[in-house]
């Protein structure tokens, strides 16, 4: 609907931008504009699955090169290239959990 979607995030590799537990809203509009290094993107990546990065660099062949922000993160290198068409959208909010009240 409108081009927006929710996804929930599980793991700790773009910690602590986005924490594990929380929720980031994505564009799919935003498709429609250059991808640019620093981005926060979901792709969906032909070994990993569903994964949301940021965009390290685009080649000068158009693939989009991106990594974690956490240092347990796998490297770019091991990340490889994607295309532009495996990237699902641009994560425009993130919804971060809420903090224990202990």
């Amino acid at each position: 609907m409108f081009g927006f979607k929710i996804w929930k995030i599980n793991g700790r590799s773009m910690a602590p931008v986005i924490p594990a537990g929380s929720f980031v809203l994505t564009s799919k509009w935003s498709q429609l504009f250059p991808v640019k290094e620093g981005q926060r993107i979901v792709i969906d990546h032909p070994v990993f699955g569903i994964i949301v990065k940021t965009v390290a660099v685009v080649d000068r062949n158009g693939f989009v090169w991106s990594k974690g922000e956490n240092h347990e993160s796998l490297p770019v290198e091991k990340l490889g290239p994607v295309s532009r068409s495996d990237i699902l959208g641009r994560v425009m909010f993130v919804f971060r959990p809420e903090a224990s009240l202990a």
